[in-house]
């Protein structure tokens, strides 16, 4: 993560590094959308036996849409009228896509239709890009402007537990063995990851108040790991017994790339005379 400082503290001194007698424009926003997963991050192909993150094949994750919220804070420069240097934050949520839903609650869950319960809860995406950049606004018209930006900075994702439990599941053994019944929790850890990021975007800002555009981001290559706890009780011949399991696990890696699409709205927190003459 400490690479990354040097970057995000430039970023941010060209956002406040001006003349002491110049001042502008500062904007506070807030915005929404819909996340759409890209690539092999929302590839989910399935075939039997293979995990959500298909096994031989990284990157894959099988994201599916989710939403985004964030904050912004817009400078316009002084000495440039249409440039502006933003810091924003967001979070996003991801579930698992529709197909990997399917495969999960219909086809995986025919192994234990025997059981008197079968639960699974599919894990959640989460990032947290924390940015700052430029952003260049085209005047069309005193009511339109067209903007396109770019930005860079860390991202934080955090993968919530996948957990699968199942209850009273009557194995039946070969000839001369004994039959047995078991119930099964297994729950998987997902660790914390830290990347660098970027973002591109374009859009259209109303009377500099209202946003409605599209975003691409590159979150970052991350490895994938978890740590494995599996509780198994099962019952022999009246005798019930249970034992616990931990495994930790490093996979391949997946690289969260998206593009979301927004709308934000923003006040303008302050405004001051401008003494550098505008471009």
């Amino acid at each position: 993560m400490r690479k990354y400082i040097p970057v995000i503290l430039s970023l941010l001194t060209l956002a406040a590094g001006v003349s002491h007698q110049a001042h502008a424009q500062l904007y506070v926003g807030l915005n929404g959308g819909i996340t759409l997963p890209q690539g092999f991050y929302a590839d989910s192909r399935m075939s039997d036996h293979e995990w959500m993150f298909a096994q031989g094949h990284q990157l894959k994750a099988g994201a599916g849409r989710g939403w985004a919220a964030g904050i912004e804070i817009s400078y316009a420069m002084p000495f440039h009228k249409s440039l502006e240097a933003v810091v924003c934050g967001e979070f996003m949520q991801s579930g698992a896509s529709r197909d990997v839903q399917d495969y999960y609650q219909k086809v995986y869950a025919r192994h234990y239709d025997q059981c008197s319960r079968y639960e699974m809860h599919l894990p959640r995406f989460r990032n947290i890009p924390l940015m700052a950049g430029l952003r260049y606004c085209f005047p069309l018209n005193t009511i339109f402007d067209l903007y396109g930006e770019a930005m860079a900075g860390m991202n934080i994702r955090t993968i919530t537990d996948w957990t699968t439990a199942y209850a009273d599941a009557n194995w039946q053994q070969p000839e001369g063995e004994q039959s047995y019944e078991f119930n099964n929790l297994k729950i998987y850890r997902y660790t914390p990851a830290t990347t660098f990021a970027f973002r591109l975007g374009a859009g259209i800002l109303v009377k500099k108040k209202v946003s409605i555009g599209a975003s691409f981001y590159m979150m970052g290559k991350a490895p994938l790991s978890w740590d494995q706890e599996e509780t198994v009780r099962y019952n022999i011949a009246g005798e019930i017994k249970e034992n616990t399991n931990t495994n930790h696990v490093d996979y391949f890696t997946i690289n969260p790339t998206l593009v979301l699409v927004s709308i934000g709205f923003r006040l303008q927190a302050f405004s001051g005379a401008r003494h550098v003459q505008d471009w």
